[in-house]
This record gives C-alpha cells, structure tokens and sequence, in this order.
C-alpha cells in the first residue's frame, strides 16, 4: 500500500496544522504583571506561559518536543512509517513558528515588540505587520528573543521555517515521484544505509 495518499497527506497536514494552532494559542498566552487591563501598549508589562511554567530555559524544551507529537499520532495510526513522523514535526513545527504566532498573541491583547526608529530593540508595537518585517527579516542579523545569548535572530527565524517547510514538501514529492514505481519507505532506506555503512 502506499505510503502518501490523499487521504494520508490530508491527515498529515490536519494534525500538524491543528496541533501548530493550539500550540500557538497556548504559547503566546501572557498576563500583565502590573495588574494593568491587557493592551499591547507600553503600559502593559507581560509575564509569559514560559515563566509561568518556571522560566522559558524549561519551557523551551516543549518547543522542541511539542513537533513531534502530531508524528507520533501518525505513526501510531500507520506504524513503521517514519516518514509520516517526519512530515508531520515539520509541518507543525512550521505552523507553531509561523506568523500565527503573532496573530494569536495580538487577539489577547498583548503587545508585540520591534525595533524602533532610534535603534532600540524589544519595543511595544501593535502593528502585527512591524512585528512579522522585524521578526521573519531574511537578513536580519539582530536578536528577536530578549535573551542574555543574543540568537535567535530574524534570519535565523526565518531561514529555519523556510528550509522547514521545504523539508516537509520535498518529502511529500520525493514519495509521490516513487510511488507509482515502488512503496518507498524512509524507515528502509535509513535501514539500509546504516547496514551499508557498517
């Protein structure tokens, strides 16, 4: 049986893109320490879910972990398709650091932020359109998280979700072109090469 049909693929992209959204809902999720009634201006000082789950350094590693629960749920539904696992982490990957992001943050009424007309970093914006320039920028090369290391960057940002998304699409066509040859399986060809390799 094949491994990409339709109703595969729409599957795939369901789950990832269902699981992104919520992610994103949850992840921008904030409330304003100064008890002020929330507003993406300046008075407005937010407390994200990061540190309300003990401090981003923990959080993140849900933003790593949190991918590959849409794989998981296609592998359990197709087992010994890994190339369903992979395709699926991507594709939420993507949506959880796409835009929406900012969209979803925006609609509860906290601030974005930006780089201002003087130079200074992590400004208050309300314009959603400032903040996806700053914060998707191709050749950005200043930091977007205000964190003591200085990365990620806009390009880094960027760039990342861009070769993501290509990832997940040349994925979806390198199956398709094989297909009707043969059922390709990502599980037996990394099999194989390892073995090869021994």
């Amino acid at each position: 049986m094949p491994t990409w049909t339709k109703r595969r693929i729409l599957i795939v992209i369901t789950v990832a893109f269902i699981y992104g959204l919520w992610f994103n809902v949850l992840d921008s999720a904030a409330y304003c320490s100064n008890q002020v009634e929330k507003s993406c201006d300046e008075k407005c000082l937010p407390v994200s879910i990061g540190m309300i789950f003990g401090g981003d350094h923990i959080y993140q590693a849900w933003n790593i972990i949190g991918p590959c629960i849409p794989g998981l749920f296609l592998v359990w539904l197709t087992p010994k398709r890994l190339e369903l696992f992979v395709a699926g982490a991507l594709i939420s990957s993507v949506i959880m650091d796409s835009p929406l992001w900012g969209v979803t943050r925006s609609g509860h009424g906290l601030p974005l932020w930006h780089i201002n007309e003087r130079g200074e970093n992590f400004v208050n914006t309300c314009s959603i359109e400032k903040w996806i320039w700053y914060y998707y920028n191709p050749i950005g090369l200043y930091p977007v998280w205000d964190t003591s290391i200085g990365i990620p960057n806009a390009a880094m940002i960027f760039w990342s979700v861009v070769l993501r998304a290509l990832g997940a699409g040349l994925l979806i066509w390198a199956q398709s072109r094989q297909e009707p040859q043969k059922e390709f399986s990502l599980m037996q060809l990394l099999i194989g090469t390892i073995r090869r390799n021994r």
